[in-house]
This record gives C-alpha cells, structure tokens and sequence, in this order.
C-alpha cells in the first residue's frame, strides 16, 4: 500500500512539473481581480456626486463672481439657446437612430441612442440652470425641479 500512495504522490510532483493543474493561474485571477476592483472604484468615483465646499446664495455668488443683471440676462438667452440646440440636435439624432434601426444596423443605433440621450441629458442641464436662476436658488434639488415643472402644468 505504501508503494501505491509513495507512486501516486511522486507522479503528481512529476506531472505538477509539466501541467500546471492551479486553475487560478490559469484564467488570471489576480488580475482579473485587479481589473473589476479598479472599474468598481472608477464607477463609484464617476456616479457619487461632489459635493459643495461651502455653501452661498445666490446674491453672494452674483456679488463673488461679479456680475450685473445684464449679465445674467445673456447668460439665460445663452442656456435657452443650447438648451434649444441640445433638443433639437436630440430629435434628429433619434430620428436617426430609428431610420438606422430599420435599416437593420444595429450598431449605429445603440450609437445614435447613446448620443440622443447624451443631448438630452444636457438639456436637461441647461434647463435645470435656468431653473436655479429663474428662482434665483443655488442647490435647488432634482425634486424642486420636478415638482415646479409639474405646478407649471396645473396652472396652464
């Protein structure tokens, strides 16, 4: 019996030599380890908003960075304007991405999706700027937002 485990045992260190049999090495764990830990921190980095260093008005903001009423006049026909540029240029893209969708090209329509909704996200951000300074409120929150858009509904 002993010759049997003593064989068996010197034939796995011979054949351990030759085959590497620790899957592990195989398939790059530590690597792949690595990778999903650095994407994961990359993700986390990217989806967790910054948040302010101090807190101002918006008098004390206009006053710090020096600006007139005129000035805050253009810069809200600045916004309207890219906020009606970023829409329009939406439309057209999704327009777009329909027309490619048909065509069978599946490809640029994930593309075309992924620009449609890149111009909407920033109307939505111009829009959300004016909105701030409509109310003349920095911090104005998502629900605010959401909540004037919808009185604004009612009252039409």
């Amino acid at each position: 019996m002993g010759f049997i485990r003593g064989t068996v045992r010197g034939t796995g260190r011979v054949l351990g030599r030759i085959f590497d049999y620790r899957v592990d090495k195989w398939i790059g764990y530590e690597y792949l380890k690595g990778t999903f830990q650095k994407t994961y921190d990359i993700g986390k980095d990217v989806f967790t908003p910054e948040q302010a260093t101090h807190q101002e008005t918006f008098k004390e903001a206009i006053n710090r960075l020096q600006l007139t009423e005129a000035d805050i006049q253009k810069r809200v026909k600045e916004f309207w304007m890219l906020l009606i540029f970023y829409l329009l240029l939406a439309f057209a893209i999704l327009a777009y991405a329909m027309y490619m969708a048909f065509q069978g090209a599946v490809l640029a329509t994930i593309m075309s999706f992924s620009l449609s909704f890149y111009c909407a996200s920033q109307c939505f951000r111009y829009h959300f700027w004016l909105f701030q300074i409509k109310h003349r409120k920095l911090g104005c929150t998502l629900k605010e937002w959401f909540n004037s858009s919808i009185d604004a509904n009612e009252d039409s």
